[in-house]
């Protein structure tokens, strides 16, 4: 038998779903050192990423493209840090109230 002569159907690109878009856009620190804490909601990224991006838990505290304001809203004394993947199935993000919060550090 020959497949030579048969067409075959061209594969669909499936549509990822919004969780796994959510999942691939979580933001890490790029570095360790002079990783900063948001006040509000603790995620933890360089001092350079939240001038450039500023905080996706907290876009009302306008941080992006103001370093003024990153310094403000920002600390450097922390404790501690979990990488949460997925905060809507994870039992460690409910433990700890993070939850509702994007993926991240």
């Amino acid at each position: 038998m020959s497949y030579r002569g048969r067409e075959e159907p061209e594969e669909e690109e499936e549509e990822l779903p919004q969780q796994i878009t959510e999942l691939a856009q979580a933001s890490t620190p790029s570095s360790l050192r002079g990783i900063r804490a948001c006040k509000r909601c603790g995620i933890l990224k360089t001092m350079e990423q939240f001038v450039n991006e500023g905080c996706e838990n907290c876009p009302f505290l306008d941080m992006a493209d103001n370093p003024e304001r990153c310094g403000a809203c920002t600390t450097a004394f922390f404790e501690g840090q979990a990488a949460i993947m997925d905060p809507r199935e994870s039992w460690a993000a409910k433990w700890i109230r993070v939850d509702t919060y994007l993926p991240g550090v």
